[in-house]
């Protein structure tokens, strides 16, 4: 068995690649499509409402920057 990704559109599926070959004669073939799902987090982040505490946290962190408390991420030191 192979899976091969495709595009569902206007009722044909348009294959990513070639399909092995079968001699002409049909194969059978099992389509997954993926079930709609709203993720959970992006629901989150997509919400307008206010959060306190992260808006407390994130005015913390400016005041530090302002003040000079902070240092540039080095990427080296991780």
């Amino acid at each position: 068995m192979k899976a091969i990704q495709g595009v569902y559109e206007n009722g044909q599926i348009k294959l990513s690649e070639p399909a092995p070959v079968s001699d002409g004669e049909p194969v059978n073939v099992l389509v997954v499509f993926p079930e709609l799902v709203e993720d959970p987090w992006q629901k989150i982040l997509d919400d307008p409402n206010p959060r306190p505490a992260l808006d407390k946290y994130v005015q913390e962190c400016l005041e530090e920057i302002a003040q000079g408390k902070t240092q540039p991420l080095d990427l080296n030191q991780l």
